[in-house]
């Protein structure tokens, strides 16, 4: 049988393990991760092997050669320009297009059966079979539902916590039959789960998911990597290990352990449990190793090393210590007594003091959080807390990141926003990008900046007594997608940044007079504005720079404030106080905006991603279809960064003006065209894992709409439900035609979390 190994990864996210090789040779029990799946073809008769090959390919075909070692013939492809999972697959099979085929990947280790695989994909008659494998931990992966009778239904890449509704996850295991590998184009980049899979779903064409028994795992960064190494040893993987040498007589061993040959130990030695002690390590006298992975490492008298990792010819000096999930890159020197904390990361060849205590990433850092953007896409915490001046230098840095590209910062509040925005601006020159320092005082003003001024990233850093809120923005003046962040997520907590030649940074430049041109765009008329100028009557309450840009948008709008509604704004979001002191709150002056324009033609609006479910019926009573970036994707998300007047407190009030003016009603008469509803949001702690309860909630409730969570319609209501990324906790936001109605339907769904959550739903 056929099959093809995708080996071209660099592994950037696993180092520095995988600094100084590709990933697919990073040893694993003195093996390549590579060889694994190499004899677990074999195992099941995939004895014809091409490999696709890309970085660092000589080290890869050095050691397997032409395969004959391990029984096998191995064949290989070098990727000159990179095409792609499916495109370099096609390329390797140029001379074998009527075959089946076995696609793996070189980097993953799996034990799955995958004769019962191909026995399942020829059953099916399938034309392609994805491999999947159960697991709680799906973030990182893309998700693929299937229907009963095991054909793809959906794939969800890359999701976050509000789209997990199941647990199978792609492994990068396919078969492929003749009519799939020939919808791949020849030499043209093409992936798997962006091009191919799509198609054949299109095309309603045989695409089945086979859930394997088995263990599997991805060994994408050090932390999976070192619980790859744990799972080994605890037996939950059947790989054929290399021969172990038995400790000598005076080695305290504590079992599981694994120990390599030709490994050399000193007297007084301890080691276990979950020690993996590659080939020609040394362990010197009174050294201590638990839970960590050795890979011809060195450490020294008294020295200890606590579920870390150890490249091969790194030196642990005597008394030094190296915690949980820390790394050191190979022929790195840890000093006499030093002190490596957890999740610190030392590069190949770097050489720590004796005595240093290092955290972070030794030339870069790591970031000081867990995660970076909470549930509403900001950045909150408290400065030197969880905003620390390091935090905010890496997230400079990555957001000059790859293009070095114009950044604008931007603040108000406080000394420590003012600490925290320097430091932006000096990882943002640092990475090589240029730093454009803006007077916007309020968050929606610096999304203007980055519309008006094409300004690819722009960050408002406010503070509110001891409160740091970072907001983010485009150069289309919305909030960056999930990709966006995803990226300056993981960049900022792995510390890879790569930091700009000295020679080429560049000065930072200044942008200024934005208010005035913010409250001028604002104001313009649209194209439907009558002629002539009818004073309206509104007003802008409150103080602060909102209040400004507020009052002077609406006095370039023709507004005058004798008697009529006054609006305040705190930056993000409208409200208003009527003529007869009722209050409308953002919810409902959204809703007389879908009202105003569909009177004046829109047949499209986009909502923002908070706004409630309620207003897609009214838009939808008025003839205008409401688009929603979590359910429509970039069409919505074009569409926002078209209609400003649909997220900005600015624009909107400007334009709520001119729509008075137009049709010659006051806001009152807006809104009262807007059917009653009411919101009821909360939260709810739950111990069990989030994804298991959002999966179960989806299964109890099939007609829900599935984006950044669930969202169902329920007893003349709507309730949305959403995890919460940063704590074990979801949110529950209840719509309602009355209080009662919303509180009800909120209790409801409490309810039902806390039994999913907490263990008393059977």
């Amino acid at each position: 049988m056929k099959a093809v190994m995708l080996a071209g990864g660099e592994g950037t996210r696993l180092r520095p393990i995988s600094a100084e090789c590709p990933k697919p040779m990073v040893r694993l029990f003195d093996k390549p991760v590579m060889e694994y799946g190499v004899e677990l073809l074999k195992k099941h008769g995939f004895d014809d092997i091409s490999v696709t090959l890309q970085a660092m390919p000589q080290t890869i075909i050095d050691h397997f050669g032409d395969g004959s070692a391990l029984g096998v013939t191995m064949r290989y492809h070098i990727e000159k320009e990179p095409l792609g999972t499916a495109g370099g697959v096609r390329a390797a099979l140029d001379e074998s297009d009527g075959e089946t085929v076995l696609v793996l990947s070189g980097d993953a280790v799996t034990d799955f059966d995958l004769r019962a695989a191909l026995d399942y994909h020829n059953q099916k008659h399938a034309d392609a079979t994805l491999i999947l494998a159960r697991r709680p931990d799906v973030l990182e992966y893309g998700l693929v539902m299937t229907g009963e009778d095991g054909r793809v239904t959906r794939f969800i890449e890359k999701p976050s916590w509000g789209q997990v509704f199941t647990d199978t996850v792609n492994t990068g295991i396919y078969i492929l039959s003749p009519a799939a590998l020939r919808l791949i184009p020849g030499n043209a980049p093409f992936d798997f789960a962006r091009g191919l899979f799509p198609l054949m779903l299109e095309r309603g064409m045989g695409l089945f998911g086979y859930p394997a028994e088995g263990y599997w795992c991805d060994i994408g960064d050090s932390g999976a990597f070192l619980r790859c190494c744990r799972d080994i040893l605890d037996g939950r993987a059947q790989l054929d290990l290399p021969a172990q040498t038995p400790p000598p007589e005076g080695v305290s061993v504590t079992q599981p352990c694994y120990i390599g040959r030709g490994v050399r130990f000193g007297s007084g030695v301890s080691i276990g449990p979950y020690a993996v002690i590659g080939a020609g390590s040394i362990v010197d006298d009174g050294a201590r190793v638990e839970g960590g992975v050795l890979d011809g490492a060195v450490m020294e008298a008294r020295s200890r090393c606590t579920g870390a990792y150890l490249g091969r010819g790194a030196v642990l000096r005597e008394n030094a210590s190296v915690l949980e999930g820390a790394v050191i890159g190979g022929g790195a020197s840890v000093g006499e007594g030093a002190l490596v904390l957890e999740g610190a990361r030392v590069w190949p060849r770097k050489e720590i003091q004796p005595g240093a205590r290092v955290s972070g990433n030794v030339s870069k850092g790591a970031a000081p959080r867990g995660s970076v953007f909470d549930a509403n896409g900001v950045i909150r915490g408290l400065p030197h807390v969880d905003v620390t001046p390091d935090f905010c230098f890496k997230l400079g840095l990555a957001a000059a990141q790859p293009a070095r590209e114009d950044v604008a910062v931007s603040w108000r509040g406080g000394e420590a926003a003012r600490v925290a925005a320097l430091a932006l601006e000096a990882g943002v020159c640092s990475g090589g990008g240029r730093a454009v320092l803006t007077d916007a005082l309020t968050p929606s003003c610096a999304a203007f900046a980055g519309k008006a001024h094409r300004i690819p990233l722009n960050i408002f850093v406010r503070q509110d007594g001891r409160l740091l809120t970072l907001y983010l923005f485009d150069q289309d003046g919305v909030a960056p997608g999930r990709a966006e962040e995803r990226r300056l997520e993981a960049s900022v907590l792995r510390g890879d940044i790569t930091p700009a030649d000295p020679q080429s940074l560049r000065p930072a430049r200044y942008l200024s007079g934005l208010a005035e041109q913010y409250a001028a765009e604002a104001a313009a008329p649209p194209r439907w504005a009558v002629s002539g100028f009818a004073p309206v009557p509104m007003s802008a309450g409150g103080s602060g720079p909102e209040t400004d840009l507020l009052r002077r948008a609406l006095a370039l709008a023709g507004c005058v404030p004798n008697g009529g509604p006054i609006l305040y704004s705190d930056g993000l979001s409208l409200t208003a106080v009527l003529e007869d002191g009722r209050e409308a709150d953002p919810a409902h002056l959204l809703g007389s905006m879908i009202f105003m324009e569909a009177a004046c033609g829109a047949d499209r609006l986009a909502l923002p991603c908070d706004a409630p479910a309620f207003l897609d019926d009214v838009a939808a009573r008025q003839g205008v279809r409401a688009l929603r970036v979590e359910r429509d994707g970039e069409k919505a998300r074009a569409l926002l960064a078209a209609q400003p007047y649909m997220r900005d407190p600015v624009f909107m009030a400007a334009r709520l003006a001119h729509g008075c003016r137009k049709h010659k009603k006051g806001l009152s008469g807006f809104l009262g065209q807007l059917p009653s509803f009411h919101l009821t949001a909360g939260e709810v702690a739950v111990r069990a894992d989030r994804g298991a309860v959002m999966r179960e909630l989806a299964r109890l409730f099939p007609g829900a709409e599935l984006s950044e969570g669930i969202r169902s319609r329920a007893r003349g209501g709507w309730v949305r439900v959403a995890p919460l990324p940063n704590r074990s906790a979801l949110r529950i936001i209840a719509e309602g035609m009355s209080a009662e109605l919303a509180d009800e339907l909120y209790a409801d769904f409490a309810r039902k979390v806390e039994s999913l959550g907490n263990g008393s739903e059977k």
